[in-house]
């Protein structure tokens, strides 16, 4: 997730379509890109298992000097809007980036360093929406990152409860996920998913979309959700913020 609902139901709390609208951004508008057409998934996935982050040594100073650099920041927000860390969001031991629909990601193991954020208002209030961007220790392995995460939405069955590697979350039902690409984001390998899901003894639904692009050894993911339906201008308003954050992926390896 992120691309993965933990998002929402662990790290970034939801809030009314209203607030979530442009997210606070400066920019955010018609010139957004729209997510491509997408087609209804189902399926079945493997198991998941807890993540072991490895060791990369030297990279591992760097890795943590290119995720800082592409995550959004407070000054690419507007007035009124602030970005802040989230608890353990620059950490790897013990934090899990991709969980949907409880796959089996090999990749997790993989990663060297992450960030994550989320964007608030002046006044402290969450508005669904979260940045995540993890390096790992080789482009192969981001781009099976990715990968992964594909293949987990087209194979997630939509009647079934999943659960997750966080610990102590409710199974979700993954109700109903549209999987789509777009030629507007400034990285070419990149996904696009819309998400319907259903956690496991709470009432309503929760509605999210995930952009995640990947270059060299960066995952760049961008999340938002809520309780509502997401408007055409909040998924705009998503849309612009990988592109703010990847036009700063660096090319290659870090």
């Amino acid at each position: 997730m992120s691309a993965t609902l933990k998002a929402a139901r662990r790290r970034v709390a939801t809030a009314g379509v209203g607030l979530i609208v442009c997210l606070g951004l400066a920019g955010c508008g018609s010139a957004a890109p729209q997510p491509g057409s997408g087609s209804a998934v189902s399926a079945a996935p493997s198991p998941s298992v807890s993540p072991s982050p490895s060791t990369a040594g030297s990279q591992t100073a760097a890795a943590v000097g290119v995720v800082a650099r592409v995550v959004l920041s407070t000054s690419d927000v507007a007035s009124g809007y602030v970005v802040k860390l989230i608890p353990g969001g620059d950490q790897v031991a013990g934090q899990v980036t991709l969980d949907y629909c409880g796959y089996h990601y090999t990749s997790e193991t993989h990663r060297v360093a992450r960030r994550q954020v989320a964007l608030y208002t002046s006044a402290g209030q969450a508005v669904g929406a979260s940045n995540e961007v993890v390096a790992y220790d080789t482009s192969a392995h981001a781009a099976e990152a990715l990968a992964q995460f594909t293949a987990a939405v087209k194979r997630c069955p939509t009647t079934a409860f999943e659960r997750g590697t966080v610990a102590g979350q409710p199974a979700v039902r993954y109700d109903k996920g549209t999987l789509s690409t777009s030629t507007q984001l400034p990285v070419p390998g990149n996904v696009i998913v819309m998400m319907t899901a259903t956690a496991k003894g709470f009432p309503g639904h929760l509605y999210s979309v995930f952009v995640m692009q990947v270059e060299g050894t960066v995952l760049d993911a961008v999340y938002l959700s809520s309780s509502a339906v997401l408007p055409p201008s909040a998924i705009a308003a998503a849309m612009h913020v990988a592109v703010v954050t990847g036009q700063r992926i660096p090319g290659g390896s870090v």
